[in-house]
């Protein structure tokens, strides 16, 4: 049987195809591994919760341990060593007269956590020790844009063994 130029062209391609197939398998799958490890050496950053229990990239987060302050609708753009970024929506509540009978307010607001520190007796983890809630479009007549539309605090809750 005689075959054609575009024929032993067609047969030579799938031939390569089928060999080389197994070799890129390969290759994909120590590339994975390869990342899978730089992942696992990567330093775990977390915010810690009120019950001193880790969380990262939380879609909602006390603000106060009392539940009179959250953020919840979190959208996070970005989570690194250095800080972590989000938008979401803050429930305040007025407590008036009480915070039992008390109204919550909302508003849509930026969240930074920042200032991250090694976790005392845990090798490879960090926690942020600061936060900032921005909120947009804020302006208060006579109090200055970095007063009036910013608020920082430490969040509420502590590392394990602490600094």
């Amino acid at each position: 049987m005689r075959l054609t130029r575009f024929a032993v062209i067609a047969l030579s391609a799938s031939a390569l195809v089928a060999v080389s197939a197994p070799f890129a398998a390969h290759a994909a799958t120590e590339h994975h591994a390869a990342h899978e490890t730089l992942a696992a050496a990567a330093p775990s950053v977390a915010v810690y919760d009120c019950s001193n229990r880790p969380q990262v990239r939380p879609g909602t987060y006390y603000q106060f341990c009392d539940g009179s302050g959250y953020f919840t609708k979190l959208r996070w753009s970005t989570w690194n060593a250095s800080m972590a970024a989000a938008t979401g929506v803050q429930y305040i509540n007025n407590c008036e007269p009480n915070c039992a009978a008390g109204k919550f307010s909302h508003r849509t607001v930026d969240l930074i956590f920042w200032r991250s520190l090694p976790v005392k007796g845990h090798p490879g983890e960090r926690g942020y020790t600061q936060m900032t809630v921005l909120y947009p479009g804020a302006r208060t007549p006579g109090v200055p844009v970095s007063s009036s539309n910013t608020y920082s605090q430490s969040p509420p809750g502590a590392f394990p063994g602490e600094f």
